[in-house]
């Protein structure tokens, strides 16, 4: 039976995003399973996935900060097989923190928080980076005096994990990545540009200053279509669709009735997420997938350089892909691996085999479960 769990609010107060522009009043959500122990040497940070939360374990029925947008799907944590007493990431062995990003609508600064002049921020909130991201959660781990800790980051986690572990490769204990790569794939390029536009084209959107009873949710619900292919293994798609049934067969649309289950399916996720997200926290989080340059990131000239520093500091690795990702492919996950490896990282690899897709970590984590339990013990 799971557990309840309550979030907390870390306050920061002035921050400065990469950009330049230093925001009030910047905080961040968090959750923590299990309990730091005496030499403080025991914390995980967890990283979400992209559009997920810092709800990873437990129950979750309350979260004032972020408003109409804490759905009852939000309630219970996306890796409750994961974590707790005996799991992987064990709550009598390990404390476990997990952070919404800033930019996000589920408690952290973002978008939808209150600017001083009283309205929502909007499109004036800066876009993040994951360097943001890093600096912010690294205010949050040092009010805890923790020194060192392990990183585990699943899908775009495991590309901030990177960032995070070389500005900070003196506190980074070990790293798991879990379908992610060290670059995104110019398909996700591409695609962040279509969403964006779809966004945009909404009549609704209103240069990102909508009021947030009257959000773009077409245009966001057209986002997330165009994006979730890539989550799931399209060769399965059908099959999927058809165990699914038709659970919205015209969604937001007007006049078009979807003929196929597919089309269905695909209707039903956007429309279902353009309830839970806002679309300019969207484009933030988006954005920040489709820029990641991690040589830029971390002003070095190439991936050697950076992978080279990981070797120097003796952090080791563990990546996980998944044989059906149409986000980060086995190959790209492979090469990844093979060019720290050259750089004399400790780095170990394995590729599960699943019929699920970049989803796979979410949908199926016993699959993990064997071989992240051994790593980390």
């Amino acid at each position: 039976m799971s557990v309840d769990v309550k979030t907390h609010i870390f306050h920061i107060g002035d921050f400065t995003f990469d950009s330049g522009e230093t925001l009030p009043g910047i905080c961040l959500a968090y959750e923590t399973y299990g309990t730091l122990n005496a030499d403080k040497s025991n914390a995980i940070l967890l990283f979400h996935a992209l559009t997920g939360s810092h709800h990873a374990h437990g129950m979750n029925t309350d979260l004032p900060e972020a408003g109409d947008f804490w759905r009852a799907e939000n309630h219970e944590g996306w890796w409750d097989r994961m974590i707790g007493a005996g799991k992987p990431l064990d709550t009598e062995r390990y404390f476990i923190i997990c952070v919404n990003f800033l930019g996000s609508c589920y408690g952290s600064s973002g978008p939808t928080s209150t600017a001083p002049d009283g309205e929502p921020w909007g499109s004036r909130f800066p876009m993040v980076t994951p360097n943001d991201q890093a600096r912010a959660q690294m205010q949050l781990i040092n009010s805890w005096g923790i020194d060192r800790f392990a990183i585990v980051g699943p899908s775009i986690g495991g590309m901030l994990s990177l960032a995070f572990t070389h500005m900070y490769p003196e506190r980074v204990r070990c790293v798991v990545i879990i379908g992610a790569s060290c670059q995104p794939p110019i398909e996700h390029k591409l695609a962040a540009f279509e969403q964006f536009a779809a966004i945009e084209i909404d009549e609704k959107y209103r240069e990102g200053r909508y009021p947030l009873s009257d959000p773009p949710r077409r245009g966001l619900a057209l986002a997330r279509i165009i994006s979730h292919k890539f989550f799931v293994y399209q060769r399965g798609l059908e099959k999927r669709a058809r165990k699914g049934g038709t659970p919205d067969r015209k969604g937001l649309f007007t006049w078009y009735l979807p003929a196929r289950n597919t089309e269905s399916y695909m209707l039903h996720q956007g429309t279902k997420f353009a309830l839970r997200f806002d679309a300019n926290a969207y484009i933030r989080i988006i954005n920040m997938w489709a820029s990641f340059d991690l040589p830029a990131l971390c002003g070095k000239e190439n991936l050697d350089e950076v992978f080279r520093l990981y070797a120097e500091h003796n952090i080791p690795f563990m990546i996980f892909s998944i044989s059906t990702d149409c986000c980060f492919t086995p190959r790209s996950c492979s090469l990844f691996h093979r060019r720290l490896v050259k750089n004399g990282v400790q780095a170990h690899y394995k590729c599960i085999e699943s019929a699920k897709g970049h989803d796979s970590f979410l949908l199926e984590p016993e699959l993990y479960q064997e071989d992240l339990t051994a790593y980390l013990g």
